[in-house]
C-alpha cells in the first residue's frame, strides 16, 4: 500500500471511530494543538467534493484535510524526492479520474 493510500485508510479508520472510548490498555501520545478553520466554496463546488469523497469512501473532511496537506507539502517541498513523490500521487490521481471517464 502507497503511503498516501496508507493516511487515507488512517484517516477514515480515524473519522470512523472518534466517539468510540480509547481501551483501558492504550496510552496517547499528545501531538499538539489542531486548528478548525472554517473555509466558504460555491455550492456546486462542495457537492463535487462530497462526490468526489463518496467514490473514494472517505470522510469529505479527510479529503479536505489531505488535499490542504499535500498542497502544504508542495509549497514547502523542493526536493527532487518531492518533486517525485508529487507526480506520483498526481498520477495516480489522473489514472482515478481516466477510470471515472472511462478515458482508460
Amino acid at each position: 500500500m502507497d503511503a498516501k493510500r496508507a493516511v487515507e485508510v488512517a484517516q477514515a479508520e480515524s473519522e470512523a471511530t472518534r466517539d468510540q472510548p480509547v481501551p483501558e490498555d492504550v496510552r496517547g501520545e499528545r501531538r499538539g494543538r489542531s486548528v478548525v478553520q472554517s473555509v466558504r466554496l460555491p455550492a456546486e463546488e462542495f457537492a463535487e467534493i462530497e462526490r468526489i469523497a463518496a467514490q473514494l469512501d472517505v470522510p469529505v473532511g479527510a479529503l479536505i484535510r489531505d488535499w490542504v496537506l499535500a498542497g502544504l507539502i508542495t509549497e514547502r517541498g523542493t526536493s527532487l524526492r518531492d518533486a517525485i513523490e508529487h507526480l506520483a500521487e498526481e498520477a495516480q490521481r489522473l489514472r482515478r479520474l481516466a477510470a471515472l471517464s472511462d478515458v482508460a
